[in-house]
């Protein structure tokens, strides 16, 4: 068939320049002089998004949107879906440096979409026309604006089209190439498809104006369906594009054009009554009259309006085969949507031409269908993919087509509010992945100013570590782990590092499981603030300045009281009462007066005066003869006299106060005399725990005796306590653990692993030393200020997760984020988090993100998590696409993973460069394997490098890689490599490995040993 030659025409004829005009859009004109105002926007649902209400909503906003715009007007949307090849990003360091070329040249598709207006033009004359009208002009123009605000209120981040954006979106659709620089090329149009250059293009009409086969109702969008957990997840209707691979551009098309109501409505009902009026000779014309009255009575009721629609995917591919191939799949997947499309697409030039932006003017009325704004709405395509977030801190994960999505965890979430914290919560089961995650995560935190401290039970981050070059510290019985929890400075010296030592004491006392009493709590919080009195205030004499008040709230601490303090005090002036005293005489009385007063007395407080006295003391009547006796006899006199005026020039006598000033002069100075004493009894000269030990050995004997307020063994068990205690004491079993002061560089290492393996079988040992190793971590992040802090705590958590623990890890939780700082807790055990209160109250009520591995096999009792972790339907249909996605296909392994900040999750992919896996790996024998290869390198990135180099010449499994180097116990060299390969080549489809291994052990040689032997053997021959 002969094809004729025709210039194509570009249907447009130049623009209308908004800076000539103060607006902030250009204006393309058509070719019938028709202006077309465009906004680029995003689609407000993104891909796997899962909620049914963000398609609602976005229907709901292009309703508003056709309903400002009109009638008399035509909504084009076109949604461009294209290719892209990733490019990768130059980074200082070396495992994200790799990261970025593992997907460098990797194919992802994006989504571009606009929405362009312009007014209908009538093409039933003969000669199209378009009548301007500047009053109509503005009109459009002002219609636009108010859609821009509402797309704005509504996160579509729209944005007006300028000339250089439609000429980039025309010249891509013209040459179906958006991947580079488009060049235009012939087209040759076929009743079956176009040509462009070497692609071939085809374009799907959804509906066959002859026959309209579409469903009778249409939803807003769809659901995923197939058996799996996540068939319920809301997909939109033609989600099926996103699938779609062998292409190189689609673009669907979509057009409303909004006829003049009236006009359209008297137009339907002549139509319905030339129907009905057949419709007893025809049953079709009966259904098309049943179809118009319904579509009518939605008018009505509904008050929407009437449209004109077109839907059509046009797409090009690079061989006939694969366009037939994906025009199949298409018009499979609109048949199952109950869409049966039109096989009568021989006007491919003029729908392809349709579908440039701008130009749906061009559609022909056989073309479009009639129906409400809110069913052409359901066709409307409403996702996007997920995009990188806008932020100086952010780590790198995939997006579920498998490339690099930049997400920030903390800062931008923070900043808007979505969360408050930073405190995360993970969750998998054993394999899921959550060790080599966290790896991944933590190596990402320490390209920014972090200190990173992770307490771990598994050996997890041993290759991270020494890749980091952090320290690596492992509690062994020959070295343990050593802190020193008693020491630290006045200005740390707090009310919550009292509470952290009166936790750890009482943990080391009763265990873990007990329930610390009010009394108990008490008594160590006050020897715990008399302790450190003592020590930063010992000797200097700092009850000088302190009111009386204030130093008997002081010796409340030791449990004495002012009334113990009262009564001593008395007594102490009885003690030393003169003669004089007693008798209640002046010290120069005459001999007549002691005679007077003296009888007196006798008389007062004679045995025989007081024979009806209850509260008679008979040792008053004692005293007052004695003075008598002494002081009525002139020589005894003269020598008691002489005496007392030795003992008082030596201050030994308490002379009693006559007024309330010496009064309370002597009563300070009792105070102060007791408390010097008790200073020179409690002195010590360092803080550690077994100073601590010494004081409560000193101190707690009189605490607890004090007369009046006396506490018995029912309550505090003094005997007990110290013998338990014993073990951290010096010469104890544990003696070192409490005493010696940790690596003071630690302090400075952005790094740390604690490695607490050894102890976690050790019910005493494991909670104190996860419980030191936490206070050390806070210790660092109050006077780490400049710098991001976070802890993690793999299942170690489990050792601090009791009742006793609650108060101190609810106020870590609480005091981390007021220190640029996070905490994180890594779990796997589903009985951990639904039975234990202090997970639900402290650890999971203050983390505003939570991370959630594969839940498949928690799925029968995950309404116990979801209700634990405030997962509605929607969360949790996203959290079961998680591995379940045909998204496999030209990618590594790779484990997705959920996401949640704040009210709402993402899935993500954890993929990664073969340099990180072989970094992060939990796997023994991988990990002894790069440790051969480090221990005989200068870094971990050359032993990584020269691993990978000896894989890629190995060609060979990475598993059998792995063996072989474990067999051989160094790097391979030339000779291993050799062996290897012949034993290969001689025993093909069997198990390399295993032969090496058998003939080992038939020589009774190491493997360095056998190649020795065989190289010696084959220089005999």
């Amino acid at each position: 068939m002969n094809l004729k030659k025709k210039t194509f025409d570009i249907p447009f004829i130049g623009y209308d320049y908004g800076k000539d005009n103060n607006w902030n859009f250009d204006v393309l004109i058509g070719q019938f002089g028709n202006p077309v105002i465009g906004i680029q926007i995003k689609n407000n649902v993104e891909q796997y998004s899962a909620d049914p209400d963000a398609y609602l909503q976005f229907h709901t906003v292009l309703n508003q949107v056709v309903a400002i715009i009109g009638e008399s007007h035509i909504v084009q949307k076109v949604d461009i879906f294209s290719k892209q090849k990733y490019t990768a990003e130059k980074s200082n360091e070396f495992l994200q440096q790799k990261y970025s070329e593992h997907f460098d040249g990797r194919m992802f598709k994006t989504i571009d979409t606009l929405l362009l207006f312009t007014d209908i033009i009538d093409q039933n004359t003969k000669k199209i026309k378009y009548n301007f009208s500047e009053k109509a002009y503005k009109i459009l123009r002002d219609k636009c604006l108010k859609i821009f605000m509402l797309l704005s209120q509504n996160d579509c981040d729209p944005q007006f089209l300028k000339e250089k954006d439609f000429e980039h979106y025309i010249s891509g659709i013209l040459s179906m190439n958006f991947a580079q620089t488009p060049s235009f090329d012939n087209i040759k149009a076929t009743h079956e498809h176009l040509n462009i250059g070497n692609k071939f293009v085809k374009t799907i009409s959804f509906v066959d104006i002859e026959k309209i086969e579409l469903p009778s109702e249409i939803e807003t969008y769809s659901y995923l369906g197939g058996n799996g957990s996540a068939s319920e997840t809301a997909v939109d209707n033609f989600s099926f594009i996103n699938e779609l691979d062998d292409y190189k551009t689609i673009v669907y098309n979509q057009i409303i054009s909004i006829p003049h109501q009236a006009s359209k409505q008297r137009e339907l009902e002549k139509k319905n009554k030339k129907h009905e009026g057949v419709a007893n000779n025809s049953p079709s014309n009966a259904i098309v009259a049943e179809e118009i009255d319904e579509l009518l009575h939605n008018i009505a009721m509904d008050g929407q309006l009437i449209v004109d629609a077109h839907f059509s995917i046009s797409y090009s591919t690079d061989s006939l085969e694969k366009m037939e191939e994906t025009q199949s799949l298409i018009e499979n997947k609109l048949f199952m949507k109950g869409i049966i499309v039109s096989q009568n697409s021989y006007n491919q030039l003029e729908l392809f031409r349709c579908s440039i932006p701008g130009n749906a003017v061009e559609l022909k009325s056989y073309d479009l269908f009639t129906t409400t704004s809110e069913a052409a709405l359901c066709f409307f395509f409403k996702e996007s993919y997920p995009v990188n977030e806008e932020s100086n801190f952010y780590l790198r994960f995939t997006d579920r087509q498998g490339v690099p999505l930049k997400i920030d965890p903390s800062d931008l979430p923070m900043k808007t509010g979505r969360i408050n914290n930073r405190n995360k919560f993970v969750l998998g089961p054993s394999g899921s992945g959550k060790s080599f995650l966290m790896n991944n995560i933590v190596e990402q935190y320490l390209t920014y100013n972090y200190d990173v401290i992770i307490v771990d039970t598994g050996d997890s981050y041993s290759g991270l570590c020494a890749y980091k070059g952090g320290r690596y510290i492992q509690y062994t019985e020959e070295k343990p782990i050593t802190m020193n929890p008693f020491l630290m400075d006045k200005e740390e010296f707090n009310i919550e590092k009292i509470e952290f030592l009166t936790n750890l004491i009482f943990l080391i006392w009763q265990g873990a499981d007990a329930s610390m009493s009010s009394t108990q709590k008490s008594i160590l919080d006050n020897v715990l603030m008399s302790y450190y009195h003592q020590f930063f205030n010992g000797g200097n004499n700092w009850y000088e300045e302190k009111s009386s008040e204030d130093l008997f709230h002081y010796l409340k601490k030791y449990n004495i009281h002012e009334e113990d303090i009262h009564a001593d005090f008395e007594s102490e002036i009885k003690e030393h009462q003169t003669y004089y005293d007693i008798l209640e005489i002046p010290f120069d009385a005459t001999t007549a007066h002691v005679r007077e007063k003296g009888r007196k007395m006798i008389q007062i407080y004679h045995p025989d005066k007081n024979l009806d006295n209850p509260d008679y003391d008979s040792s008053k009547f004692f005293q007052v003869f004695e003075a008598y006796e002494t002081l009525n006899d002139e020589e005894k006199r003269k020598i008691y006299d002489e005496t007392q005026l030795i003992l008082t020039k030596a201050n030994s006598v308490i002379k009693r106060p006559e007024n309330t000033k010496e009064w309370n002069d002597a009563l300070r100075k009792a105070l102060i005399k007791r408390i010097v004493e008790l200073e020179n009894k409690l002195a010590f000269a360092e803080l550690s725990f077994n100073s601590f030990y010494d004081y409560c050995d000193q101190f707690l004997p009189i605490y607890l005796n004090n007369k009046k307020h006396r506490i018995d063994e029912s309550e505090f068990k003094l005997r007990t306590f110290l013998f338990v205690l014993k073990d951290f004491y010096k010469g104890g079993r544990y003696g070192t653990t409490l005493n010696e002061n940790a690596d003071s560089t630690l302090f400075d290492e952005p790094f740390i692993v604690f490695e607490i393996d050894n102890v976690k079988d050790n019910p005493k040992l494991f909670p104190i030393v996860t419980l030191i190793i936490m206070d050390t971590f806070i210790q660092k992040m109050r006077l780490r200020k400049d710098r991001r802090k976070a802890l993690i705590i793999e299942e170690a958590w489990k050792a601090i997760a009791s009742k006793l623990m609650g108060g101190y890890i609810l106020y870590l939780y609480k005091t981390v984020r007021k220190f640029w700082g996070e905490a994180v807790v890594v779990t796997q055990e589903l009985d951990d988090i639904i039975g234990n209160t202090i997970v639900k109250d402290s650890i999971i009520n203050n983390s505003d993100t939570f991370i959630l591995l594969d839940q498949t096999k928690f799925k029968d009792n995950f309404d116990k998590i979801a209700s634990l972790l405030s997962l509605n339907k929607v969360e949790q249909n996203k959290i079961f696409t998680i591995n379940n996605l045909n998204n496999k296909f030209g990618r590594s392994r790779f484990k997705e993973f959920y996401l949640k900040r704040g009210s709402k999750g993402e899935v993500y992919g954890n993929e990664v460069a073969l340099e990180q896996y072989l970094t992060y790996t939990t796997e023994k024998p991988e990990k002894i394997a790069i440790e051969y290869y480090a221990h005989q390198s200068d870094s971990y990135d050359e032993a990584l490098q020269l691993f990978i180099k000896d894989f890629t010449e190995l060609e060979d499994k990475m598993e059998n890689m792995v063996g072989l180097v474990n067999l051989y116990q160094q790097p391979l060299d030339e000779d291993i490599l050799g062996y290897y390969q012949e034993i290969r080549n001689a025993n093909k489809d069997q198990n390399i490995l295993k032969i090496i291994g058998q003939e080992m052990q038939d020589r009774g040689l190491n493997l360095k040993e056998l190649l020795h032997s065989k190289k010696h053997d084959y220089e005999k021959v």
